[in-house]
């Protein structure tokens, strides 16, 4: 290519960045737990299939492994069910924020010439 080729006219020498969604970004984090939330059952119910400890220093580790596999998936369950409840409260005020500017916009008819 000899020549260099120049973006458009109407692109924008300062792009807008933000582009941050709160929706977005709660539905993405609600998703990365619930995630964390089958991987850590997983675990646990690979930890019960584990063979039986052979001494005391074993099952003393194995008990040590169950119970925090345990306490992580209790609270990933939880962080999911609040979650849960956070997306479902967005969802709520987003639609009322709908609602309420439809109200308060009367509906506009195209100028007739």
């Amino acid at each position: 290519m000899s020549q260099h080729r120049h973006p458009a006219d109407t692109v924008a020498n300062n792009p807008q960045s933000d582009n941050f969604s709160p929706a977005d970004a709660l539905e993405s984090l609600h998703t990365e737990i619930v995630e964390l939330e089958a991987l850590a059952h997983a675990a646990g119910e690979a930890v019960t299939l584990l063979p039986r400890p052979a001494n005391a220093t074993q099952r003393r580790n194995l008990t040590r492994i169950y119970a925090l596999v345990s306490k992580v998936a209790a609270d990933a369950a939880t962080a999911a069910a609040h979650g849960d409840k956070l997306v479902a409260s967005l969802a709520a005020h987003l639609e009322a924020g709908r609602a309420t500017r439809e109200r308060a916009e009367p509906d506009r008819q195209p100028a007739k010439n």
